[in-house]
């Protein structure tokens, strides 16, 4: 899938790949990846239809669907295992993949993933590729965080932007309803993993509106977890030094 965007940001060790949320791209680790090149060689890309791969295509838009295209972008790139990080859709595609190649998966790191919430928030999945405004998208934004003013005017326009650009609006809608599909099914799929023996972290911010974490999700995972009370659906950007250091922590504990 030579159309994935994709990029090695830098680092030594084991391999970790970043995987993105819903409606956002790989710029979205900006305040992760200099804390986990301390401990990896990372690398981020863009899903289809988002960032840099908006003429990519997505299958049925599905989080299985897109793991096929991650495990068919690892393998382009020549990268046989690797530990995982993923966000909200990103980290139901990490455990899409996880359990379908095992194998490959040095660990699962999840931040407030689909699949171990109470459900994710279906009006924002269908409200976010109809933005037209800046008031509209500020609106909806705002519901991301726990901290208003993280969301500024450049996110908004950044936002607003990537909208505009052919095919952007068609493709969110398209894997908005792939997601809604089979979310189920995924947390049934995420109740697997633990069966596999990967090493696994979940990160949730404990005021998540968009996708709330499950407490019973949780512990059939059986994986290290961390909730954040004062965080909403972006965790690593509104506590990025606490989740940096959980993190590179688990990274380091589990090795290559």
């Amino acid at each position: 899938m030579s159309d994935i965007a994709f990029k090695t940001l830098g680092g030594e060790g084991p391999d970790l790949v970043m995987i993105h949320g819903f409606g956002s791209d790989r710029l979205s680790w900006a305040g992760t990846s200099p804390a986990l090149m301390e401990v990896a060689r990372v690398h981020a890309l863009d899903l289809p239809g988002h960032g840099e791969s908006l003429g990519s295509e997505s299958g049925d838009g599905s989080p299985l669907a897109l793991a096929e295209l991650v495990a068919d972008v690892l393998d382009a790139n020549g990268i046989g295992q690797a530990h995982l990080l993923g966000h909200s859709l990103g980290g139901g595609i990490a455990m899409v993949l996880a359990l379908a190649q095992p194998e490959r998966v040095l660990s699962l790191s999840l931040i407030a993933p689909t699949g171990l919430g109470r459900g994710i928030d279906r009006d924002f999945l269908a409200d976010l590729a109809e933005l037209a405004t800046r008031e509209e998208a500020e609106a909806l934004l705002q519901r991301l965080v726990t901290k208003p003013l993280l969301i500024n005017r450049f996110t908004i326009a950044r936002v607003l932007e990537q909208l505009e650009r052919p095919g952007a609006r068609e493709a969110l809608r398209k894997i908005a309803e792939g997601v809604v599909a089979q979310e189920e099914q995924l947390g049934e799929w995420a109740s697997q993993i633990a069966a596999t023996g990967i090493p696994r972290l979940v990160i949730f911010g404990g005021a998540d509106q968009i996708n709330p974490p499950d407490a019973m999700s949780l512990v059939g995972f059986a994986g290290r977890t961390l909730v954040i009370p004062e965080a909403g659906h972006l965790p690593h950007v509104e506590a990025a030094r606490q989740v940096n250091a959980e993190l590179t922590d688990f990274i380091r504990s589990v090795g290559a």
